[in-house]
Formats: C-alpha cells, structure tokens, sequence
C-alpha cells in the first residue's frame, strides 16, 4: 500500500544513515577470516546442491508456493484456510529441502541452482507470513480473518517476531506486548471500515485523554512541535532531518 512505501524509502533512508556513521565511527578492520569462512560454507551448500540426486523439482516447488500463498494468504483470509496453507508449506519447505539440480554447473549463470539456494528460503518466509496470520485470530490493517472481522486492541496489542530453529520445519512464534500508555496516537477508530468494528483497549481513551491534555498545556506555554513531540513519545532521530519542512512552507514547523 501507499503507506507501506513511503515508510520503507524514509526508514531505508534514515537506516543508511546510521549505518553510515557507525562504519565511520569503529574503524575498517575486517577479519577477513571471517569473510572466507563464510564464502567457504556457502559454497559448498551450493556444491551439496548440484551433488544431491533429490527428488523434487524446484521449479514445481516454486509455482506451488505462489499459487498457496495466492489462493489462501492473500488479503481476505480464513482460519480453514491458513491451516491448509500452513501444512502444505510446511511440506513444500521438507521437498526443498531433497531437490535434484540437473544443471551441475557452479562456476557460471545456474538459473536451476539459483532457484534451489532461494525457494527455501522464501518458503521460510512465506511460512511465516502464514502462520502468524493462523495464530492471529483478529483483523488488522491488511490482514483480514473473515472469522474473526474485528480488530481485537484488547487481546492483539502485540508485535508478532518469528525466528527459526536450525533443523525445524516451522517458524516459532512470539509476541511483544506494546504499550498503549507510551504512544502518541493511542488506538481508535481510523476512518475506514464499519464503526464499531473494533474490541477496544479501555487504556486507549485513558492514553488519549493524556495526549490531549499534555498537548493543550504545551500548546498554551508556546512550546514547539519538537518539544511536544518529546513530551508525547520521544524518539532518535539524526538532527537534519528534523529540519524546517520546506516542500510546505519556509520556517514551517
């Protein structure tokens, strides 16, 4: 969606930056042990590849994980539905794991090959996409359970993190709780969708009676956006990018 892009080119920006002053800041000594050592085992992960006489075609594997994800993790999503998914990604993920690489080649274009090094790894994702819109029986933004239309502040204000186990064939799955007493546009209704369509989190009217009585003093005492900012939810950012706004006016604020 339109926000979704906008907040990855800004974040991707501001993340350069800070990427950008830790390397000049911790010196240029590379290990480079630690460089071979690292190309060393991913090659030969491509060489057990192109030796292993599996029995699945990756290409097949490919197509049928684009078709599931389609068909039954799109936008509209059903509990029946996910568990399917979630069981026959899970299989597809065990497949790619016994392909059979015709092309042997390793030291030039493998297409074959290529695909063999990545469908794993997009299954891996793909199963965690998946599977954490089985266990999140709630709708929110643009995960929509048909089962469970409502938006749930009171049970589902959590991050969901997944990671992986070296050997398992499905991600694990943990949530991290968020505070609604520490934002600064606590939950409520957006504009869109049905009103009323939402399980509320009785801290949200609590967080937001606060907002607006911190931002109405604030306000009366003639401080800055920056200052009520801070008071509200205060965050890092590199200074030049809390400079005046000039695409919305000269000394905008």
């Amino acid at each position: 969606g339109g926000n979704s892009c906008a907040e990855t080119v800004v974040a991707g920006m501001i993340v350069g930056d800070y990427f950008a002053d830790y390397c000049k800041n911790n010196g240029e000594v590379i290990d480079t042990n630690v460089v071979k050592d690292f190309l060393t085992k991913e090659y030969q992960y491509l060489k057990s590849l192109v030796d292993k006489e599996g029995q699945y075609n990756v290409f097949e594997i490919k197509n049928r994980m684009k078709e599931i994800m389609w068909d039954k993790v799109a936008i509209f999503r059903t509990g029946e539905g996910l568990k399917e998914a979630v069981d026959e990604l899970e299989k597809l993920y065990k497949d790619s794991q016994d392909v059979k690489v015709h092309c042997k080649e390793l030291d030039c274009a493998n297409p074959e090959l290529e695909e063999a090094y990545r469908v794993p790894r997009m299954l891996k994702i793909a199963l965690c996409v998946a599977y954490g819109a089985l266990l999140r029986t709630e709708s929110r933004g643009a995960h929509y359970r048909e089962d469970y239309p409502k938006r749930d502040d009171l049970n589902w204000m959590k991050r969901t993190n997944t990671f992986w186990v070296e050997g398992e064939t499905l991600p694990r799955i943990e949530y991290e709780e968020l505070d609604i007493m520490k934002m600064e546009i606590p939950p409520a209704f957006r504009g869109y969708g049905a009103k009323g369509n939402i399980i509320e989190n009785p801290l949200s009217e609590k967080r937001q009676a606060e907002v607006d009585a911190i931002r109405e003093k604030m306000e009366a005492e003639g401080k800055g956006r920056y200052e009520i900012q801070n008071a509200l939810m205060p965050y890092e950012l590199q200074a030049k990018y809390k400079a005046p706004n000039q695409r919305i006016g000269v000394d905008y604020e």
